[in-house]
């Protein structure tokens, strides 16, 4: 079942290579020559990535930016714990490639996911996959701030980027924020000190 996961995540070939705003999206193709190649397929389990980037203030002067999030299979492999487990509604914070979402649409126990995603753009150019799918509702908007009223999850996923080195303690205020109206809460780059303070609020990941 991981494996299913992992090819249903991968960005399709219709996520066209682009830049938005701060944003640039782009395709990386397997290497002809060898042993580039064959590392190249094992590392992103296939003959293509995707790649998202984005200029920062550190990287303004390296174009077209840092890589916020790729679908290689070592990136991937961060959100099993929400795929393995998920059921009924779910809510995302972070939009990103849209993975995250792509692999949640494989699992026939889930029925409903929120995004909630602050960038525009990315909501627009990544969102428009999934505009019409009747599980996805699409949100623009602070998750630490956007009001939801009436809405409860079973499940939350917190995949949110931020520039500097504040990620692990945004990824704590968001379950801070939604632990009274999630059952159970993961993060990607959640610390082990964390998992284990809060064990008792069922946390994933």
């Amino acid at each position: 079942m991981k494996d299913a996961y992992l090819k249903a995540a991968r960005c399709p070939p219709s996520l066209a290579p682009q830049s938005f705003g701060l944003w640039t999206i782009e395709h990386r193709s397997r290497p002809a020559e060898e042993p580039a190649g064959a590392m190249f397929a094992l590392f992103c389990g296939g003959d293509r990535q995707t790649a998202l980037r984005r200029l920062t203030e550190a990287t303004m002067h390296l174009e077209p930016g840092e890589v916020v999030m790729d679908d290689s299979l070592l990136e991937l492999r961060r959100h099993l714990p929400i795929w393995l487990v998920a059921r009924g509604r779910i809510l995302i914070t972070g939009l990103g490639l849209g993975c995250v979402v792509r692999g949640l649409l494989a699992s026939p126990h889930v029925s409903h996911i929120d995004v909630i995603e602050l960038d525009r753009d990315i909501l627009e150019r990544v969102g428009a996959e999934f505009v019409c799918n009747e599980r996805v509702s699409l949100h623009l908007g602070n998750a630490l701030t956007c009001k939801m009223p009436g809405r409860r999850w079973d499940f939350a996923w917190h995949d949110i980027w931020c520039e500097g080195s504040g990620l692990q303690l945004l990824h704590v205020k968001l379950i801070a924020r939604y632990r009274k109206r999630c059952a159970r809460q993961g993060a990607w780059m959640l610390p082990r000190i964390v998992k284990r303070a809060w064990a008792h609020w069922e946390l994933i990941g």
